[in-house]
């Protein structure tokens, strides 16, 4: 195979890549199982939360998560698409990467979220009028903050903060620590305003979009939030700090606007809040039988990134059966699915040999080795029994954060929520033998 079509195909399966709704890759997977009345994620999640958006008069803030890869964004995407459509919703939607406004590796504060959503709608809103987004910040409501935040007594004493115009304040806020640092420490002894200042000019802009687009107003989709985990170093701060925000802090993120912010799923375990959680394929069952109608989803994922013929070049006449062996390694979890298939066109021989094929499934393995402690192994095997992630203690509400955040315990949903260890967490020895012990256990009570 020649290095053009394999550096096609190698891109077509790039696992950190969200599809927009009219991508040729994007999958309905929630369209699979439908007949049967066992979506193989449970339901359909983009439906569910444009019903709860469109049918409410009054502002709906729903908290979304899914792991890293698990299909969130693309979802997002296509709630975005079906929210404006003219005839139904009739919404202004505003899509927002929080990657572009927040340092995902610091502490956040609701502080750095609203002032994110705020430069986001300004932007977006002039952009969609055919203005320039720069002017439309420099000109409104952040050229009336950067002077207030000059001004304010608690900043009497210090330098002015330095920024080259008021249109980048939020933008430096998220490259230069010392300066995000200044302006919380000025907007938390005012915090109430700067609250009720953010509201205000939402609803102006609400109101604006109404009359300008003829719509039913807006919604507001924050995403990768989720990804707010922090680094080796500070993973339990970054966490602290997005617990506050999306469980204490909650009702300071309720807007006059619609609005969707996603979350690190490590927190459906430490707030109270309602969380909508994106679920994995279900290609087994609870009792780890396959799952025809999960296998066959993930197999058209498979089909939308590389079609059957040139599939077979890359993995010989045995295709069929090497795809369910990835199909079934993968979890369910789609980019690790597509990831095994990027390390597959990757090689240099084709078609593959067993051992390659071997070799990209041990590494894998290993990576989650890496990741998972030796006192988890007890914790692990009694989700992987119990199909329930039983949290006793505070260790083991640490051990599931992390467990939760680095994807080695996947969460399914069909007629019931249920949780299960992902296959390479499985065959870890110490993960094996505390299985065994758990089910010899269980074997013994049963029979006496």
């Amino acid at each position: 195979m020649d290095f053009k079509t394999r550096k096609k195909y190698y891109n077509r399966c790039n696992p950190i890549e969200p599809l927009e709704p009219h991508d040729p890759r994007n999958l309905d997977i929630d369209a699979f199982g439908k007949e049967s009345g066992h979506r193989v994620r449970g339901i359909n999640w983009a439906d569910r939360l444009m019903e709860e958006i469109a049918l409410s008069d009054q502002p709906v803030c729903k908290l979304f998560t899914g792991l890293p890869g698990s299909g969130k964004s693309t979802e997002l995407l296509r709630l975005s698409q079906c929210l404006r459509t003219p005839d139904e919703s009739n919404l202004f939607t505003v899509y927002i990467n929080a990657e572009d406004f927040i340092d995902l590796h610091r502490r956040t504060e609701v502080t750095d979220i609203l002032s994110a959503v705020l430069c986001a709608v300004i932007s977006h809103v002039a952009k969609q009028k055919g203005e320039r987004p720069e002017q439309a910040l420099e000109e409104g409501y952040f050229k009336r903050l950067y002077d207030w935040l000059n001004k304010t007594e608690i900043n009497a004493n210090k330098a002015e903060l330095n920024i080259p115009s008021a249109g980048k304040l939020v933008f430096e806020m998220k490259t230069r620590p010392s300066l995000r640092k200044q302006v919380r420490d000025i907007v938390s002894a005012h915090f109430s305003k700067f609250v009720k200042d953010v509201r205000d000019e939402l609803e102006l802009l609400n109101e604006e979009v109404r009359r300008e687009f003829k719509c039913e107003g807006m919604v507001v989709i924050f995403d990768s939030l989720e990804k707010l985990k922090g680094l080796s170093d500070n993973w339990n701060q970054v966490l602290d700090s997005a617990e506050k925000v999306f469980g204490g802090n909650a009702t300071y993120l309720q807007l006059p606007v619609h609005v969707i912010y996603t979350i690190p799923a490590a927190l459906t375990n430490r707030i109270n809040s309602e969380v909508s959680f994106l679920p994995m394929i279900k290609i087994r069952d609870k009792n780890r039988n396959p799952n025809p109608q999960g296998i066959k989803a993930a197999r058209e994922l498979i089909r939308k990134r590389i079609p059957d013929d040139r599939l077979r070049e890359f993995l010989g006449d045995d295709t069929e059966a090497r795809i369910k062996k990835l199909i079934l390694r993968s979890g369910g979890y789609p980019r690790e699915l597509v990831q095994m298939l990027q390390k597959v066109i990757a090689q240099q021989e084709f078609p593959i040999s067993d051992s390659v094929l071997n070799h990209i499934i041990t590494d894998l393995s290993n990576q989650y080795r890496s990741i998972v402690p030796g006192d988890a192994f007890e914790w692990l095997a009694e989700v992987a029994n119990t199909k329930y992630m039983t949290i006793k203690n505070e260790d083991h509400r640490s051990t599931a954060d992390l467990m939760l955040q680095n994807h080695a315990v996947l969460r399914y949903l069909n007629d019931e929520l249920w949780f299960d260890v992902h296959p390479a967490i499985r065959e870890i020895p110490g993960v094996q033998a505390a299985i065994a012990k758990l089910e010899a256990e269980q074997d013994s009570c049963d029979e006496g």
